[in-house]
């Protein structure tokens, strides 16, 4: 009797041992499903911003605006230009935009005359300062980063003609006018 106990233990043992890898192998394929689900709705999300995006690009194209290679590569609404570019647009006198996402700490430094400050973090809330008249607008920073940002939701909110000053004031030579 003894030895018939022992032996439906260890029969039990063996299938609760049986039943926990099985349960630890369905355990890893749920895993795997929940990742694999991940990474598809990610996938779609990114596809459908693409597309989204190559929508704005073709709709800039059929109103006669500037598109360039790399906007379409990197599927980005704006384009960049140098310092040197907006300081010949300014020093030109041509009519142009130039929003200034710097820190106000930044902006007290000094500034391109004329500038607007509106710094990035405040952007979205402030949209309504930003003026929509159609001139080339060209939003700069301290090197490049956050005008980046800052063009990209611009851009991405039906402003034209939004440039990306590369370099930022850290690399203006042209006049800057102070408080």
């Amino acid at each position: 009797m003894m030895i018939v106990f022992w032996i439906a233990i260890g029969l039990s043992l063996l299938l609760v041992w049986s039943a926990r890898s099985r349960l630890s192998a369905v355990e890893q394929k749920l895993e795997e499903l929940r990742r694999d689900r991940a990474i598809r709705t990610a996938d779609e999300e990114e596809a459908k911003e693409s597309i989204n995006g190559l929508r704005k690009l073709v709709a800039q194209m059929a109103a006669g605006r500037e598109v360039d290679p790399t906007m379409v590569i990197e599927n980005r609404l704006f384009r960049d230009v140098t310092t040197a570019e907006l300081q010949e647009r300014v020093e030109a006198g041509d009519s142009l935009c130039v929003v200034d996402v710097r820190t106000p700490q930044e902006w007290a430094g000094g500034r391109i005359e004329g500038a607007l400050h509106v710094p990035v973090d405040e952007v979205q809330t402030r949209l309504h300062e930003i003026p929509r008249d159609g001139r080339a607008m060209y939003v700069i920073c301290a090197a490049g980063g956050r005008s980046a940002s800052a063009a990209d939701f611009l851009a991405n909110r039906g402003y034209l003609n939004v440039f990306n000053v590369q370099g930022g004031m850290g690399q203006w030579r042209g006049q800057t006018v102070k408080d």
